[in-house]
This record gives C-alpha cells, structure tokens and sequence, in this order.
C-alpha cells in the first residue's frame, strides 16, 4: 500500500510528507532540544537543502516519482537534523548540493561551458565554512578525468571559481577581525577519526545499502548509460564523504546527514525496480522502524534498563 502511494503521480503523499517532516522538525524548538534564535542561519540552510533536494527528486530522470527518495530522504534527514544547529557544516551541505546538482546537470545536458567555474564557486563556498569539504574535488577531478575532458582552460575556470569566493571571504574576516574564524579553519584540519559507535544500529541499513549496489552492478547492462554514469557519481559522491567522515567526523554523528542525498538515492532506485510489491513494503516500513530505532536509542536503552532493574527487584 505504501510503495503504491509513494509510486504514484499524485502530489498528496509528498505534501503530507512535506507536513510531517516540518511538524516534526518544529517540535524539536518547542521542546527546547533546539533554539530557533540561536541556530537561524542553521535552520534556513538545512531547510534550503530539504527543498533543492525534493527539486531534484522531481526534475531528475532517475526516478518516476519523487516519492520514493523523498521517503528515504526525509527520515534520514530528519534523524540526523542536529546538524541545522551548526550553522558553518548546514551552509556547507547546501551549497555542496548545489554544487553536486551542478554536476549532474552538466552530465544530463552534456553542458560543460561553465561547469568548472561553477563547481570551482561552489566548492570554495563550501570549504570555507566547512575546510574538509575541500576533499570532494577528488570527486570533481575523478569525474574530469572520467566523463568530462581535463585541459588548460577548465583548470584555469575551475581555479578562478575557487580562489574568488575564498579571497572575498578572507578579506571579510581580515576586515571584520574575525581572527578566530582562521584558528577554527585549522582546527577542522585535525585528524579526528570517526568515534560515535552508536552507528553500529545503522548496520541493517548498510547492508540494504551494499545490496543495492550489488543489484545495480548486475543489472547495468540494460540501463541508460546516462543513468550509469548519473548514478556512479552518486556512488562516489557517497564514498567521497564517507572517508572524510571517517577521517575528520569526530563523534559528531549528525555530520550522516551529509550522505541523505545518495542513500535516498540508492534505495529509492533498488526499491523503484523491484518487482515483489511485498518486499517493496519490507524495505520501505524496515528503514523507517530501523531509523526510528536509532533515533529513540537512548529512550529505548532507559526502557530496557528499567525492565531488568523491575525484574532484578
């Protein structure tokens, strides 16, 4: 019934998602797990990121419903949107998808004009609030060197597309005397490794994860190699930000936030195409009890605990 919903053309089930998600959201202020005031430009950028994102799940080719990925997106997002109190790593993540739909705009439209300027723009932007995003132009130059052509007039776009936003931001903290912006660039640069266990109750959905990707690999033969190469920059978007997670994530484990793009992506396709309407439900209602196991983790841990306290008593 719900992959039936979530399939169709209709707008409602994607409103009523929509609904939730801010309901949801705005019940975190007013139980004072946020503050509006003090996280704003926090909330504004991990809002802005919701909207671009369902505007690609309705203009991309790779689905023939936004319902799906907007299933999968907005309880990812939703679990990890501790991440909109932080304004720096919030602004970062929207313009790193707008820098990532850049992308994948010039792959569909075989547009590449502008493409290394444009992407030079967005990921100085983003590295300058959040500096370990930088590590995605391994991303930008795998892509270059795989689908686009690498020559001297796109090094030189793409160098002049980061070195402008990066010189403009510098002279505002130098003339602002925002000294301690300089010290926070170097800090982010610390080698922190990944430290929050707790993703260990993700593991169910890492699985479904690796089988998706599985199930794309033995099924490429009869896909539009359009979609192909569409969806391996999805995989090495994926795979892009995990190592920097990996590498400088800490224990801040609302920064999985970065990753609901391609994980709505890869399961929303595997779920699209599968052809058991029962295991379609399984997958779809399994997320969401998996994502809501994580999210209640610490209620549920004080319930447990509790229960063997009242029979040990």
């Amino acid at each position: 019934m719900l992959a039936k919903l979530l399939s169709g053309k209709s707008f409602f089930i994607q409103i009523i998602l929509g609904l939730l998600f801010i309901v949801l959201f705005a019940d975190q202020f007013y139980n004072g797990k946020m503050a509006f005031r003090n996280d704003f430009v926090g909330v504004t950028a991990f809002l802005l990121v919701v909207v671009l994102t369902y505007l690609f799940f309705l203009t991309s080719k790779l689905f023939k419903s936004a319902g799906l990925p907007l299933w999968f997106f907005i309880i990812w997002f939703f679990v990890f949107s501790g991440i909109s109190t932080d304004s720096r790593i919030s602004i970062s993540l929207f313009v790193c998808t707008i820098l990532f739909w850049r992308m994948i705009h010039a792959e569909e439209k075989s547009d590449s004009k502008n493409y290394a300027f444009d992407v030079g723009i967005c990921l100085s932007i983003s590295s300058f609030f959040y500096p370990p995003s930088i590590f995605l132009i391994v991303l930008i130059l795998f892509n270059y060197l795989y689908m686009q052509s690498l020559n001297f007039r796109v090094m030189l776009l793409f160098t002049l597309g980061f070195v402008l936003p990066l010189a403009v931001g510098l002279q505002i903290v130098y003339l602002t005397d925002n000294q301690h912006w300089l010290t926070e660039i170097r800090e982010y640069f610390y080698i922190d490794f990944w430290g929050n266990w707790d993703i260990i109750s993700l593991i169910p959905v890492g699985l479904l994860l690796i089988i998706t990707w599985f199930d794309h690999v033995s099924h490429s033969g009869t896909q539009d190699i359009n979609k192909r190469h569409i969806y391996f920059l999805f995989f090495l978007y994926f795979i892009n930000w995990l190592i920097i997670l990996v590498i400088f994530g800490g224990k801040n484990i609302n920064l999985l936030a970065v990753l609901g793009l391609p994980v709505s992506v890869f399961l929303a396709r595997y779920v699209q195409y599968m052809n058991s309407k029962v295991w379609k439900e399984v997958i779809l209602w399994g997320f969401l009890a998996v994502m809501a196991g994580f999210y209640f983790r610490i209620e549920i841990i004080k319930i447990y605990n509790d229960l063997l306290g009242n029979v040990a008593f």
